[in-house]
C-alpha cells in the first residue's frame, strides 16, 4: 500500500439541485465510460491517470440509504464492508432536516480515518442563492470546505451546467488525493 490521502467528500444540496446530474458526470469522468447511475465500488482513473480505490453513492443519503440502513454507519457497512480500506467514499446528502445525518458521516469519516470535504453545491441567480441554508451546516466539523456555485440559467443550457460542475469537482477530488 502506498502512502496516500483518504477523503470523504458530501456533495451537499437540496433536492433539485442538480447533485445527481453532477454525480453521474464526475462518475463518468473517473471511469472514462458512460456512468452506470447506481451506487457502487469503482476503480477510478484521475485525468493524469493515477488509479483511485472509491465507493460512490450517486443519490442522496436520505433518498435512498437512510430509510433501510437507519444510519450512516449502517449505510457505509451494509453497502462496502470494506469502506474503512478505500482511498475515496463520496457520499451526497440533503441539506435541509439532515444536521443528525451529517453529523453521522463527519464521525463515520473521521473514525474511518478520512479527511472530510464539504462540497456544496449552490444555486445563485436572479432568484437570490440559498447560501444561507448551509451555515449552520459549515459550522460543523469539516477538514475542508468546497463550493459548487451553481448559477441558474435558462432550463436548456442547465444540465450541461451540472455535468461541467461534476467534471470539474472530480478534477478538484484528484488533486486533494494527489497533495
Amino acid at each position: 500500500m502506498r502512502i496516500c490521502r483518504r477523503l470523504f467528500v458530501v456533495v451537499l444540496a437540496d433536492a433539485n439541485h442538480g447533485k445527481s446530474i453532477a454525480m453521474n458526470a464526475l462518475l463518468s469522468q473517473g471511469l472514462g465510460v458512460l456512468s452506470p447511475g447506481r451506487k457502487g465500488a469503482r476503480r477510478l482513473v484521475s485525468p493524469w491517470g493515477r488509479e483511485i480505490d472509491a465507493y460512490i453513492f450517486v443519490r442522496s443519503y436520505q433518498e435512498t440509504e437512510k430509510a433501510e440502513y437507519g444510519t450512516v454507519k449502517g449505510a457505509l457497512n451494509a453497502n462496502d464492508p470494506s469502506w474503512r480500506e478505500r482511498e475515496l467514499i463520496i457520499f451526497p446528502s440533503h441539506v435541509q432536516g439532515s444536521r443528525a445525518d451529517i453529523d453521522g458521516m463527519i464521525d463515520a469519516a473521521h473514525l474511518g480515518g478520512f479527511d472530510i470535504v464539504c462540497a456544496s453545491l449552490i444555486m445563485t441567480g436572479d432568484d437570490g442563492d440559498d447560501r444561507k441554508s448551509f451555515a449552520n451546516i459549515w459550522r460543523k466539523d469539516w477538514d475542508e470546505r468546497w463550493t459548487l456555485p451553481n448559477p441558474s440559467t435558462e432550463d436548456s443550457k442547465w444540465p450541461a451546467q451540472v455535468e461541467a460542475l461534476g467534471r470539474d469537482l472530480w478534477t478538484w477530488i484528484c488533486r486533494a488525493l494527489a497533495s
